[in-house]
């Protein structure tokens, strides 16, 4: 089973980010990665170390942060599809600052790109007018129900929120991210687990790294799957395949 990381991050503190994250990644046994970009900086990083991850393209694909507010990050993208780096696309309604009356804007502004879409669903921070992550989920998946929609963090604390909103639209799916281990110790746990045993063929674990180290999202995901009741093949759906199936195909930009 080949294990894989659904949404990762650059360690901006490291001189070479992608050889670092990559040293993470064989430490802990990742076989391949979902690397994100939400902002410029990551993307600046990534560019100064792109020669190793040209190296090492066969394990990773990459996001890359669509911001309606901000022409450069369509620059960015553009960029990188013009690399032949085959970017999916990354929306952080509450760091692009979108708020509901966008969402039209922001649907609208993906059309020209055929390719999958990360949407942020983590609710944290008290600009809540910004929290708009499971409706710019929804409505992105009913625009564009040819294309996957990932809804990473699952809704964090609005979980059951997500769950109901989305678990009958057959492109949407989701990642564990943050999710499994901020709130391993909480009531959420519940709502995972129950979710996990109905739905194992739609999850993807992912660690957040750096916000948190791969070896305890490893075992945090490990422990909700066998709390799950999740048999060796379903968790190995989890902890790769399901990534390998959504991530995995072909996009034309």
């Amino acid at each position: 089973m080949e294990l894989i990381d659904a949404h990762v991050h650059l360690n901006l503190k490291d001189d070479f980010p992608v050889s670092g994250l990559l040293e993470q990644m064989d430490r802990h046994g990742i076989g391949k990665a979902m690397l994100i970009f939400n902002l410029k900086e990551e993307y600046n990083a990534f560019i100064s170390d792109v020669s190793t991850y040209k190296s090492n393209q066969d394990r990773f694909w990459i996001a890359s942060g669509i911001n309606i507010h901000n022409k450069n990050s369509f620059d960015r993208f553009d960029h990188l599809c013009q690399m032949g780096l085959a970017p999916k696309i990354k929306i952080h309604p509450r760091l692009f600052k979108i708020r509901k009356e966008d969402l039209d804007v922001v649907v609208d502004s993906v059309a020209q790109y055929d390719t999958q879409m990360i949407i942020d669903t983590l609710y944290y921070g008290h600009e809540i007018e910004y929290h708009n992550g499971i409706e710019l989920g929804v409505a992105l998946a009913r625009r564009y129900p040819e294309r996957n929609i990932v809804m990473a963090h699952c809704g964090s604390v609005e979980f059951l929120k997500c769950m109901m909103a989305t678990r009958y639209l057959p492109n949407v799916y989701y990642d564990y991210s943050f999710i499994q281990t901020f709130f391993q110790n909480t009531s959420l746990r519940l709502d995972m687990v129950d979710f996990l045993r109905r739905t194992a063929n739609r999850i993807m674990f992912g660690s957040d790294y750096p916000s948190f180290q791969l070896d305890n999202a490893l075992s945090n995901m490990k422990s909700l799957a066998n709390e799950a009741g999740l048999s060796d093949e379903q968790t190995g759906i989890v902890m790769g395949l399901n990534a390998e199936r959504i991530y995995g195909q072909i996009d034309s930009h």
